[in-house]
């Protein structure tokens, strides 16, 4: 049987069957046979019917796939496998097309002898006789359903979060949509939740990140719990979760919101006995009073919860109008610091660290600067929270201490009698997964002894909330390096935490020294701190000296080694070589004024 026999290529064929001296009749059973075996071998669905669409023969693959035998499907009409999915027009348009070009290929949903549907990629051709008659038709169909379900499965993964199984952003953003055109319709209203859990990145830091993923699903499990099943719970990645409420005015929020929060708040039992406690804080958009598009919405609550983050976590906050331009504030001062990172605008002013009574400059603490283009040199108290808040802290720390150590190895390679180049590193920084390593090729980079690199910890960062890792200090020490606690006085020390700690200076802060010649509480605390170093054996250096009072205080109740504008302000590198050759002696400042700035060559402006 010629499937086919009005193309050039079955003719070809026909005619390499014929050539030789075979018989007519040889002929017709070698091609019947050979089309046979095509038939049984294929992988797709074969069925052969008449001018009328009565089923005259089918292949294994077909019996296969819908189960009929080609006994059961003998002499029944192609009807029979319609699924009822597709309108009376659908059929009339395959048959008119058949008509008029012997050929349909299309998708269609087919049902099984079972009366289950599936999806089929047919193709049907009609077969004329040598006049032209139309004698059949031949229907060759592939079964679509592992197709549809990978392509279902890769929708499905594309619009939720394999973790948790929830939806993501993408479809939460799509349904609001939607939910927004509703509203409108139904001039009813709605809300978007934004939920973050507080304090998650220190579960994954100490217990690891798999800790983490059963947080996160016990979290998704509370959540979808505390809902209506006509609301959706999206994750919207790390620790943050979307929730589209429709139809909920917003005098029942604050209590859906609490209570969502209050489940947050309940400890996490977690494999191998461990238990964990978080908190979670909200931000809470309305449709329509604060927008009318997804991306809007989506951002207000972001917003919100940015700021109830900020109030002290654990709460929640309704968008406002202020909250935008708060917001707006944040990503400009995140633009700003980006764009000053790539055009190098920042730069280090270096203060002397001087020993003390002897007054030798034994080293200098790094201070970033901005300087904007226009020349004006921004003070770090400016911008260095903006740069903890965007998390611009970690890229800019790491110039500072490669700047700073290359710094460093200039001086000493040109001869310059230094024991330490001091800088400040944030939380954020110790807790950013490489920074030991990071440290580690600085100090390679530049060939630099680690002894005389000295991190600056504040006391707040090592005793405070989200202590700052023993282990991430110890490898530190490891590498060689100096610690020193910044700040000392200001926090709530632990002494036996203290103790566990591989630290080699505590520096005290300058509010006490400022106020050492007042007498009383300042005195009695700067010489406790002078003390309690060293007991602990531990270097105490003082901050924010200013004059000769506070200098002698000092150097009398032991303290070894001072910092301040009675030495100097923090100056460029290019003055570094001369002050590292002073020797600063109190008998040569006798005749100073208690209150006297230093002499030229240092000025206020630069600092």
């Amino acid at each position: 049987m010629s499937f086919d026999p009005g193309t050039e290529h079955h003719k070809k064929n026909r005619n390499v069957l014929s050539s030789g001296a075979l018989p007519s009749d040889l002929q017709l059973t070698v091609e019947q046979e050979l089309a046979a075996t095509i038939l049984s071998c294929t992988h797709e669905a074969v069925i052969i019917t008449d001018a009328s669409g009565t089923i005259i023969s089918a292949n294994a693959a077909f019996s296969r796939i819908t189960g009929y035998s080609a006994d059961d499907i003998r002499n029944q009409n192609m009807r029979v496998l319609q699924s009822g999915m597709h309108p009376k027009s659908f059929y009339e348009g395959m048959w008119n097309c058949l008509k008029a070009n012997d050929y349909w290929h299309g998708e269609i949903w087919n049902r099984k002898k079972s009366g289950d549907i599936y999806p089929a990629l047919l193709t049907i051709s009609a077969v004329r006789s040598e006049d032209g008659q139309l004698t059949h038709y031949v229907g060759s169909s592939a079964d679509l359903t592992p197709i549809k379900s990978s392509q279902r499965e890769l929708e499905r993964r594309a619009q939720h979060d394999d973790l948790t199984g929830l939806p993501n952003r993408r479809l939460l953003a799509s349904r609001l949509d939607q939910a927004i055109a509703r509203a409108h319709a139904n001039q009813s209203t709605g809300a978007v939740i934004f939920v973050g859990l507080d304090r998650f990145k220190l579960v994954n830091d100490s217990l690891g990140h798999s800790a983490g993923d059963e947080v996160l699903i016990r979290a998704a499990e509370r959540l979808s719990s505390c809902v209506r099943t006509s609301d959706m719970v999206a994750r919207f990645g790390g620790d943050e979760f979307g929730l589209l409420c429709e139809g909920t005015p917003r005098s029942m929020l604050g209590d859906l919101v609490s209570r969502i929060l209050d489940q947050l708040c309940q400890p996490y039992f977690l494999s191998g006995g461990r238990q964990v406690w978080l908190g979670a804080s909200a931000g809470i958009s309305l449709f329509p009073d604060d927008g009318r598009d997804a991306a809007s919405l989506i951002q207000y609550a972001d917003a919100a919860l940015y700021h109830a983050k900020r109030a002290g976590k654990g709460t929640y906050r309704f968008f406002s109008t202020r909250l935008t331009e708060a917001a707006n504030t944040r990503l400009s001062a995140d633009l700003q610091l980006r764009q000053a990172l790539e055009r190098e605008e920042f730069i280090l002013h270096y203060q002397p660290l001087v020993s003390m009574p002897g007054g030798r400059v034994t080293g200098f603490e790094a201070l970033v600067r901005w300087k904007t283009p226009d020349g004006k040199v921004v003070p770090p108290g400016d911008f260095i929270p903006a740069a903890e808040e965007t998390g611009l802290i970690v890229p800019l720390g790491e110039w500072v201490l490669r700047t700073a150590c290359r710094d460093m190895k200039e001086l000493l390679a040109g001869g310059a009698d230094l024991k330490t180049m001091a800088v400040n590193v944030s939380a954020q920084q110790l807790r950013h997964a490489g920074f030991v390593d990071t440290l580690q090729s600085i100090l390679k980079e530049f060939d630099l002894n680690p002894s005389v690199v000295e991190l600056e910890i504040t006391e707040g960062t090592l005793m405070g909330q989200g202590k700052a890792p023993v282990a991430i200090l110890h490898a530190l020490k490891a590498l060689g390096l100096r610690l020193a606690v910044d700040d000392f006085g200001t926090g709530y020390s632990s002494l036996a935490y203290l103790q566990k700690l591989p630290i080699d200076k505590l520096k005290i802060d300058r509010s006490f020294v400022s106020d050492l010649e007042s007498g009383g509480a300042a005195q009695a605390i700067a010489a406790a701190i002078i003390g309690l170093g060293r007991s602990l054996r531990l270097e105490v250096l003082a901050e924010g000296v200013e004059n000769r009072f506070q200098l002698d205080f000092l150097v009398k109740n032991g303290c070894r080694e001072a910092q301040g504008y009675y030495f100097g302000l923090p100056v460029p590198k290019d003055a570094l070589p001369a002050l590292a050759a002073i020797k600063w002696r109190r008998e040569a400042t006798a005749m100073r004024r208690a209150d006297s700035p230093p002499a030229t060559p240092y000025s206020k402006q630069e600092g």
